[in-house]
């Protein structure tokens, strides 16, 4: 029994690897028989990529570029071919492309589109879905042009004032067709926001617009565009309005300078500025005016000089002062000697005048205190306190006013002639006292 299974399972793989090879020969011969008999097959293959290249073309070497056409056409070709050459072809192994040999000048254009494989195996194409391609070609342009920025929404707090935006890059390329291009003439960069500015901004969110020199917006789908990353900036002031002041120089102690009416030219200046401190100013000081020009008739014009972190909106640069005559009068005096005083001069040194008198002093005033004012009334003093002066002969400008009235002053400016020398040494006694010689000095 045992015996028997064991021929029967040997007879069983016999037949197994009978029909393995049986299976096996088939195939070959079908395959040979295919080979000998049906040679030529048949076949569609889909999804090939269509291209457009100008590389060694007419086209190209005339500067013709293709435009306006769709670069994702998809073809579905059929072919036929040797079985064994094409049998397993995909949209892989064939190249489909636009036949541009035609073409040598501007126009529009209704292309063939040609296959062949791409490894050079003859293959014959039966038909091409779709068989030609429409194709726009022109003259490529680039220019660059100038870049702006709107930005309408973008405004400064109450107290503070937005400077002109900085942008950057501050030009952009566009290339497209020769006719197109040459109707740009500039960029905006468009930007769609609202805020509120108290300091300085900067953004990138915008769009790119171009526009032809009449302002009308040019369709940006005809042109490829170049440029750097753009950014804005929006520059934030501070925003004060200060008065005008000025000082009078050269003022006895004793005058009182609220007497001098007057009036501005104009009375204050709106100042913007990057620095806060500008917060804590109130005015603008223009300058000073010397108390001796004054003459009540003559104008006097200050420059407006602005600290270097500042700048004027009101387009302000000058300043012109003044004084009302009303109810004052001029008057001309001589002063004596009597009233011409050198002070402050040192101990050991002494002044003698040689100025006599000073005439023609011309004095103003309210009308009723000129009425009674005299020439005993004036004083004209020069103060040897700052000065270092050695022996010898000097002329010097005094100042001239009156110690008890405290609503005049003079006109113009008077010098006087002095010499300064040592003071002599007393000479000693033998009981300790000394005798000054008799001489004028101060």
């Amino acid at each position: 029994m045992e015996k028997r299974r064991v021929g029967l399972r040997k007879k069983f793989g016999q037949d197994m690897v009978l029909r393995i090879l049986s299976a096996v020969l088939a195939v070959i011969i079908w395959f040979i028989l295919s080979i000998t008999l049906y040679p030529t097959i048949y076949l569609t293959v889909d999804d090939v990529q269509v291209e457009l290249r100008l590389e060694g073309t007419t086209a190209g070497a005339s500067g013709l570029a293709a435009l306006d056409y769709d670069k994702d056409t998809l073809a579905s070709v059929s072919i036929s071919g040797m079985r064994y050459a094409i049998g397993s072809y995909t949209a892989e192994d064939l190249e489909a492309y636009v036949d541009v040999s035609g073409v040598s000048e501007p126009g529009t254009y209704e292309l063939d589109v040609k296959v062949k494989a791409k490894n050079g195996t003859e293959c014959e194409v039966l038909k091409i879905s779709p068989s030609t391609v429409k194709v726009k070609f022109d003259f490529i342009k680039t220019v660059t042009i100038p870049l702006q920025v709107r930005a309408t929404s973008i405004s400064a707090d109450e107290g503070y004032t937005l400077g002109t935006p900085v942008i950057s890059p501050e030009t952009v390329k566009v290339t497209g067709p020769s006719k197109l291009v040459d109707t740009v003439s500039y960029a905006v960069f468009a930007i769609d926001q609202k805020k509120v500015l108290q300091e300085a901004y900067t953004t990138s969110d915008g769009k790119l617009l171009l526009y032809s020199e009449d302002g009308s917006l040019i369709d940006d789908k005809a042109f490829e565009t170049d440029y750097d990353p753009i950014s804005v900036n929006f520059p934030v002031s501070f925003l004060k309005t200060m008065n005008f002041t000025f000082d009078y120089q050269g003022v006895p102690d004793n005058f009182d300078t609220s007497i001098l009416k007057y009036t501005l030219s104009t009375e204050s200046i709106e100042i913007m500025s990057k620095n806060s401190d500008i917060l804590n100013q109130d005015s603008i000081h223009l300058g000073y005016i010397s108390l001796n020009t004054i003459n009540l008739e003559d104008r006097v014009t200050f420059d407006v000089m602005l600290d270097s972190s500042m700048t004027s909106t009101s387009g302000i640069d000058s300043v012109t002062v003044t004084f009302d005559p009303t109810g004052f009068v001029s008057k001309e005096f001589t002063i004596p000697s009597s009233n011409i005083k050198v002070i402050n001069v040192p101990n050991d040194k002494m002044a003698v005048l040689s100025t006599k008198a000073l005439t023609s002093v011309t004095i103003y005033g309210p009308q009723e205190v000129m009425e009674t004012l005299s020439a005993d009334d004036l004083i004209a003093q020069y103060d040897m306190q700052a000065s270092e002066l050695d022996n010898g002969s000097y002329t010097r400008t005094v100042k001239i006013y009156a110690p008890h009235v405290s609503t005049v002053w003079c006109y113009g400016s008077k010098e006087i002639v002095f010499t300064l020398s040592d003071k002599p040494q007393p000479p000693v006694t033998g009981q300790g006292t000394s005798v000054l010689p008799n001489m004028p000095r101060f």
